[in-house]
């Protein structure tokens, strides 16, 4: 599926946060978000899952405006990972993921044989199959994201959008994480905080500085020394991961830090 934004501009209490935004991901195409905090990424994101309507601009899939679509036919072409994404207390992991299901049942429909494959299948594909009977607080927090994960997946959707997936995870579970979205084929729409993430697995990347787009393009372009730091005030070195041989950022802090507020007496 090809993802289209063209002029997306969203305001929230009359205060433009993003500001002009165009960007396509192409089908299969992983495009990261990036910026400092409060650059607009999440406000963003959120015009393309339908939380918030844009101001300006539209947002279209396979050339159709998303905006005009049904909320159970949007569902079925955009899934979403969000930042604070949350698996309720006594369910456990299969009942959470069937919850991604309900995009493609009438209201008070009972479950379908094609149901239930549709969430065995998604938890087989993030690994937690074996987790289907277990209660989600007895997950760690790296198997709760996954099965946040397969219920997104569960609702078979070409395009994946993700608000800052590797969130409170530990090294390993983000790792495991990106490793496995990037392999699932879909088109992808991720908002990052670490650059290092962004440049390794991602085929473009957006830069976001004050809800505008400051940058874009393959990573290799775009995240170069003199670029991250104008934009993130940090020192940056750029070059193969020595283990991987993926694209790698190392950050460090500015030579100069920023001059300390005087005070008077």
């Amino acid at each position: 599926m090809r993802l289209d934004l063209a002029g997306v501009s969203a305001r929230i209490d009359a205060r433009l946060i993003v500001d002009d935004v165009t960007l396509t991901a192409g089908p299969g195409e992983f495009v990261a978000l990036v910026g400092p905090n409060g650059s607009g990424k999440s406000t963003l994101l959120r015009t393309v899952y339908r939380s918030l309507r844009p101001s300006a601009g539209i947002v279209r899939l396979d050339g159709r405006d998303l905006w005009r679509m049904r909320p159970r036919q949007a569902a079925r072409h955009r899934a979403v990972l969000p930042q604070h994404g949350q698996a309720a207390e006594g369910f456990t992991a299969a009942e959470v993921v069937a919850a991604g299901r309900y995009s493609h049942k009438r209201s008070l429909a009972r479950e379908t044989s094609a149901d239930r494959a549709a969430v065995g299948t998604a938890l087989d594909r993030v690994g937690m199959g074996w987790a289907a009977d277990r209660l989600v607080t007895t997950l760690s927090g790296g198997e709760r994201q996954r099965v946040l994960l397969a219920r997104a997946l569960a609702q078979e959707a070409p395009l994946l959008i993700l608000d800052e997936p590797t969130n409170h995870l530990d090294v390993g579970s983000q790792l495991l994480l990106l490793d496995l979205i990037r392999s699932l084929g879909l088109t992808l729409l991720a908002a990052l905080h670490d650059l290092d993430q962004a440049a390794a697995y991602a085929d473009q990347v957006v830069v976001l500085r004050d809800g505008r787009v400051a940058g874009h393009g393959p990573p290799a372009e775009v995240l170069t020394p003199a670029f991250i730091e104008e934009v993130f005030g940090v020192r940056a070195h750029v070059g193969p991961h020595p283990l991987t041989g993926r694209p790698h950022i190392a950050v460090a802090s500015p030579v100069t830090m920023p001059d300390e507020p005087t005070t008077t007496t």
